[in-house]
């Protein structure tokens, strides 16, 4: 039954029982301690003239939690700065909300570069040793009504960050925050490089869209032995070597509600007549041909190639599988920017957003640490908004015994055994710096 008491109770604030709205939230601090996150933020330089009350660690992680915890802004942190048991358990205590933005306002390209670097090595924590990872880099346009914004290609005033994301682990390892009238095209392979630097050891594919599709990009991939899945530009040479497929070779595929032509040939970009504008050799070119409606000025046959150094073992099939993969890649652009408030900025400073930006990214992988580190393996596929309602923002009370903190959770909580399971996995020694 549904009870209307409305009229028989009232609110009042109390200073008796010290209480947190968010009990999840200390699960995500204690990781960054154990992981060496607040260290390491803390040595970022040149943001302090002079040491002062808070740390580097305070802002970023402050404003981080907010956005985990579902914050829309920077005023947002007031929240957690006023929760008093998040003061006993995670934070000794928060800047005020509007130095803040001051703060993000201190960052230097230098500065911005050394928390993409943070950012960076706390996402590969979780990769093992010889891992294949799928690195996809794809950029996405953020709206920004700031008198600094540029128009997007999109046609809005905004930004367009690139992002790279791995798909085996889910987590964004990079990303270089663009003005919204850049190039889609540019910084793609710089920052490739940068990826492949850090990744080590691991096995490295690649996926992109068209703005990859550069000879460039491609001659790094084949020296380095990176697998790649490009689209392909339908240039006029890729178009020559599309029409020179026979007939006999489109093979008709049949997928559930969707119905296409597939085929396969050879392609070497950068070939000219006979001439070659680049040392490469001829990669696979799979293609999909789509009839479309019929339009007085539009083509209705359309092809989709996609270029790729994959082995010879994979089909024709499985290679354009892989790279639909992408699609997972959208999905997690769109979690950061839905679920931890990506899809707006909040300065009118290119490098004070870009810290920002890398602030977000952090956020969302150290969620995803979380949820690698210490939840079931039921729970790895959880939105964050999922994760609020079942674990980070549940009601507790702090009490202090035998000089010890104790955190009390309701009798009912549903999800008890994994929330005290997380607290001792994110204490394990495997965590530790």
């Amino acid at each position: 039954m549904i009870l209307q008491n409305g009229h028989r109770w009232k609110v009042e604030k109390s200073k008796e029982v010290v209480t947190t709205s968010f009990a999840g939230l200390p699960l995500l601090t204690e990781l960054a301690h154990h992981t060496g996150l607040v260290e390491a933020l803390d040595s970022l330089p040149g943001l302090w003239k002079r040491r002062g009350i808070y740390k580097s660690s305070d802002y970023i992680l402050g404003l981080a939690m907010t956005l985990i915890a579902g914050g829309e802004g920077l005023d947002d942190t007031r929240v957690l700065k006023g929760d008093g048991g998040l003061g006993r358990l995670a934070f000794s205590g928060l800047p005020a909300a509007n130095s803040f933005g001051e703060f993000l306002r201190r960052f230097t390209r230098r500065g911005v570069a050394r928390l993409g670097d943070i950012v960076s090595r706390q996402a590969l924590r979780c990769l093992k040793p010889g891992q294949t990872v799928t690195l996809d880099i794809d950029s996405t346009v953020i709206e920004s009504d700031k008198k600094e914004a540029k128009r997007t290609y999109k046609g809005v005033d905004g930004y367009n960050p690139l992002l790279a994301w791995l798909d085996e682990l889910d987590v964004f390892v990079g990303g270089v925050f663009r003005e919204g009238n850049a190039s889609p095209q540019s910084h793609i392979l710089s920052l490739l490089r940068w990826c492949r630097r850090r990744l080590g050891s691991a096995k490295l594919r690649f996926r992109s869209d068209s703005a990859g599709y550069q000879l460039k990009v491609m001659e790094h991939c084949h020296q380095h032995g990176i697998e790649f899945a490009i689209r392909a530009d339908l240039d006029a040479s890729v178009r020559a070597t599309i029409e020179a497929i026979p007939r006999k070779d489109w093979q008709l595929v049949v997928r559930e509600h969707d119905t296409f032509l597939l085929a396969e040939t050879v392609h070497a970009p950068g070939q000219v007549g006979n001439r070659s504008q680049a040392p490469l050799p001829a990669f696979r070119l799979v293609v999909v041909r789509r009839t479309g409606q019929l339009d007085l000025f539009r083509d209705p046959i359309e092809y989709y190639p996609i270029i790729a150094n994959l082995p010879e073992s994979l089909s024709a099939q499985e290679v354009l599988d892989f790279y639909n993969g992408r699609g997972r890649m959208e999905k997690a652009i769109g979690e950061a920017k839905n679920g931890f408030a990506l899809h707006w900025l909040p300065c009118g400073e290119l490098l004070a957003n870009a810290a920002y930006f890398q602030t977000a990214l952090l956020a969302y992988n150290l969620a995803r640490m979380l949820k690698l580190a210490a939840l079931p393996e039921s729970w790895q596929g959880l939105s964050i908004k999922s994760l609020r309602f079942r674990l980070l923002c549940h009601a507790g009370v702090i009490i202090r015994h035998a000089r010890r903190l104790i955190l009390r959770l309701s009798e009912g909580f549903a999800f008890f055994s994994e929330f005290e399971n997380a607290r001792w996995a994110v204490l394990s020694p495997s965590w530790a710096t």
